[in-house]
Order: C-alpha cells, then structure tokens, then sequence
C-alpha cells in the first residue's frame, strides 16, 4: 500500500529546493509514491492524510498550533524523519526539540568522511555497509538518551552519531545528520537511509526469505558457482536449487553446495517448490528461453549479461514480466568496478565539466580461442561480450537519449571461428554528444580503455593503469590530477535484489535499461549490414 508523504523545506544555508526534488524523485520510485512538497509550516496543522512527514528545514520557529500539530501527530502513531538542518530548525520550540531527540551544536567544513554503520545485523541496517559521503560533518547535543544510533562518523578524535531511530509516544522517529547539498542527496547510500526511514517510521517490514536457483553451473570462468557464491553472502537471500544438463559439472555442484537440491532439467526444478528467484546464466542465445520459462513459472528472474541476442527478445522478456508480476533484472554487476564508479564520481564532482565525448576500448592481438562465445550464432558477435558492460557504462554515463547508432565490423584474420575480428558502434545522442565503443582481437597497436572529453575537463584510462588521467580547467587554469579507482562493490548488485524483493527499494538494473545495450548492439550490425546511420526508435 502507497504511503502518503509530506516534505516540508525551507530556511538558510542549504539547497531545499534542489535538494527537496531530489528527494522527490528518487522517492516517487518507491511505495512512498510522490510525497507532497511544502514550506508552509501551517500544513503541520492537519496531517491526518498522511503518514509520514520529512522535515528537511533550518531556523525559524513553529506557533503553538503548528508544534502541536506536527508532535501529537507522531505521538499518536505518525512517523517523523528529520534530515541534517532538522535539528537545527525550530529550536526554542521545546517540545519539537524533545521529539527529533538533538540539536544541532556545530559543523566543519564540506568534506569527505566515513560513516560507520553501528549495528549491521539490525533491521533497519541489514545490507548496509560502511560508505563514504561528502557532507558537513554535523556535531549534535542529545536532547534525550532514549535513541538507539545506527550510524556514527569521527570528527577530530571523537565518535558522533550520524544517523538514530527513536520511539515518540506510539510514533516513530529517524534522524540523519547527513544531507547539507546534492552530493549528500544524490549519494545512493543517502537515499537508501531515506528511503528505509520511510518504511521503519510506517512499521512496515521485511518480505520473508528469497529462495534462489541458479541455472548453468558451467566451467566457462566458473560462472554459475559464482553467482551461487555471491547469493550465499546476502542476508535475505538463500541458495536452495542449482540445475545443470552436463552431468559432471551437477556432480561438481553438489560438492560445492551440499544441501542445495540440484536438477538436470529446468522444467522438473520449476514443477516443484523450491525457487523464488532464478538465475540464468547460461550461453547468450538461450538467455529468452530459460528467462521466460523462469517468469512463465511465477518466478523473479535474473538474466547474465547481455539481456539477449535481439531487441525483441528483450522486449518479450519485459512485457511477460510485466504481466506476470514478477521482478527481472540483468546481471550488470560492473556497474560497481571500481574504475567506473571512480568516473562517475569526478562527472558529479564537475570537474570535466558536461560531457560530450565518450570513447571506449576493449581488445589485443589474439585468436579468440575455440569455445562458444566465438561462434556468432550463439554469442551474438564480438561486440557482444565485455561490450555488454562497455556500453552499459557509457549509457549510464551519457545524459540524454539515443538518437542514432552507427556500426563497423571487420572479418579479416581469424577466419576459423565466426565471430567478427573486430566490433566498433557509435552512438550519438540528444544535443550532437557522441560515444563510440570498439573491441578487437586483430589490433596490434591499442588504445586507451577510457577518453571522455567534457566542457571543462577530460580524463583517460590506460590499459593495465589502476590511476584516472584528468585535466582539468574546473579552477580557471589547466591542473593536471591523477586520482586512483575506487574500490570495487560487487556485491551490491545482489543486496539490491535483496533490498528489492524484501523492501521494495527501486532496482538498479532494470531490465529496461539493460535493452538499451541491445538496442545499440542490434543496429550497429544493421548500420553495418547496410552502411547506413540507424535512427533509434525505442527512445522516443
């Protein structure tokens, strides 16, 4: 059931507006629906519609009548979430200030700092870990000792909290210290302490136990036990089934996972009750196949990467899921290497400034090898393996729509195996940004993995470097900066499956934005096929 959110903004020193929509739109994607934005401290004198109001204010002071409203609402059952300045709004209103439980002392400078979570094993913080956040770092005094800390940060020697939870007559209370700007409001772990102080405050809690089944546990980099692994790490998920037609790598199963019920046959595996959620990672051209008969059964599925070989495949997909009530999902774990999570960071940091110019690269001088993904009819083509995660990245990096992809391909060398030699799509999207991805396997001289050029700045990436190249005009001269990868979080590809089935917290790999990546696949080869630019119809 959608609950009925009132934001309320406004005061000095912080962005309410920007910030405050935000805060809208990452929450109008959940079962919060799109709250109801306010700075009329009189909306707290009839709150009977709603069931949680966000306070995101500084200064001023409440009337009696607006105090009262606010307070007995959260006393009688309400709930009340306050962000950063909430404790430093309304302070001679005492009965607020008992109510939000601190009050604001101090802060120093925007910086970045970590935040510790306090108790990893709570329900409000199962599957979140420590982070990093460039924020104000604010220093509170307790108005109370009854709250229980979620979080807390160390400012010049000393722990302070940085996030509680509290109970307020039959309400209840979250406060997060964080939140000065749009770096704290866009920072996902932020919003994830948002959006669960949503549910906690609305005594909602979590689904029961997600059941999962991998199917493929073959011995091509070991996937299948792969996923196995990363599934038997999440709270919330559990492996309880793992089918595989070869009969030696079932047996090999069984000796990684004893306890887990294995099948030769997906269509027995389905027949019982066992699954929830089903994995399919299996070669590129059965991918629709073993995905629909998962979503035909009822069951949430998984698909490793790329969705499929066609569009239509993906969309097929999509619309059955769709119209069964289940969730899909696309196994675009790289989303969280450490490189491209560095990258995004400098683009919201405005040091390139905005970007215009994407270039990728992926490839050597080798035979592909002898194996399925170097026959076409079962891969797709060169382009469609790390281009998968190649085009991905620049998809979720380039702002704006497609409008038109352009392809090349070559078959001059390795004429034993049928996939191309070498692969390159280029894609140029809303306001003439440009993004071209190239992989090869006939490219005796390379090129840099990353070039992305922007009004400001611009970076690259060497091949075998674990360093960003940037320069950048951001200051007014030219600056020449080498900043290091972050590190990689691969496993929160499978907490947000987590947090999704048993949350309800929006997914970060949508099955549609993964279609996007086939989208460009599938007209590049046309464009190829016919030497013609290809206009893209799927994002009007």
């Amino acid at each position: 059931m959608r609950k009925k959110a009132l934001i309320m903004l406004g005061g000095k020193f912080h962005p309410f507006d920007s910030c405050g929509k935000i805060l809208v739109d990452f929450l109008k994607e959940t079962e919060v629906g799109e709250p109801v934005l306010t700075d009329d401290r009189d909306a707290f004198k009839d709150l009977k519609n709603y069931d949680l109001v966000i306070v995101y204010t500084q200064g001023g002071k409440l009337t009696r009548a607006q105090e009262k409203g606010l307070c007995e609402f959260v006393k009688k059952g309400g709930g009340f979430i306050g962000i950063h300045s909430a404790s430093d709004s309304w302070v001679k209103n005492k009965t607020y200030l008992e109510m939000i439980g601190s009050h604001f002392v101090g802060h120093g400078p925007v910086t970045e700092f970590l935040v510790k979570i306090s108790h990893p094993d709570h329900n409000f913080t199962r599957r979140i870990s420590d982070f990093k956040i460039t924020d104000e770092f604010y220093i509170l005094e307790k108005k109370t000792e009854r709250f229980e800390v979620l979080a807390t940060g160390t400012w010049q020697g000393k722990s302070h909290p940085l996030a509680y939870i509290r109970p307020y007559g039959k309400g209840k209370v979250f406060y997060t210290a964080l939140g000065h700007d749009e770096r704290a409001f866009k920072n996902s772990f932020f919003q994830k302490f948002i959006f669960r102080a949503t549910r906690w405050v609305t005594n909602q809690r979590e689904g029961k136990e997600v059941r999962c089944g991998v199917i493929g546990y073959g011995g091509a980099f070991s996937m299948g036990k792969y996923h196995a692994d990363l599934i038997s790490k999440i709270p919330g998920l559990k492996l309880t089934a793992i089918c595989e037609i070869d009969k030696e790598r079932l047996g090999i199963a069984r000796e990684n996972h004893p306890g887990v019920k294995t099948y030769a046959e997906i269509k027995k595996m389905l027949s019982e009750d066992i699954i929830d959620l089903g994995i399919a990672v299996v070669p590129h051209n059965v991918h629709s196949k073993i995905v629909l008969s998962l979503i035909e059964a009822g069951k949430n599925a998984i698909c490793e990467k790329p969705f499929a070989i066609t569009i239509a495949e993906c969309t097929k997909m999509i619309e059955t899921a769709k119209r069964k009530g289940v969730m899909l999902s696309v196994f675009h774990n790289r989303r969280w290497d450490g490189d491209f999570l560095a990258i995004k960071r400098i683009i919201n940091d405005g040091l390139l400034g905005e970007i215009f110019h994407i270039e990728c690269y992926s490839g050597n001088y080798a035979h592909p090898g002898y194996w399925w993904r170097s026959e076409k009819s079962v891969s797709g083509g060169a382009i469609y393996d790390w281009g998968a995660h190649f085009v991905d990245w620049i998809l979720n990096l380039m702002p704006g729509k497609m409008e038109t992809v352009y392809g090349i391909f070559h078959k001059r060398l390795w004429y034993d195996v049928t996939n191309e030699d070498q692969g390159e799509a280029i894609i140029r999207f809303e306001g003439g940004r440009y993004a071209e991805f190239q992989t090869s396997a006939i490219a005796a001289i390379g090129k840099p993995k990353w070039r992305i050029l922007g009004t400001k700045g611009g970076l690259t990436i060497n091949q075998g470097e674990e360093n960003i190249n940037i320069v950048t005009f951001v200051n007014g001269s030219r600056e020449k900066i080498k900043i290091p990868f972050m590190e990689s979080c691969w496993n929160n590809y499978y907490l947000n499956i987590a947090d999704n089935l048993l949350t309800g917290e929006p997914l970060s790999v949508t099955s549609e934005s993964a279609r996007r990546v086939i989208v460009v696949f599938e007209l590049a080869e046309k464009s190829a096929k016919t030497g013609k630019v290809q206009s893209v119809p799927y994002e009007k």
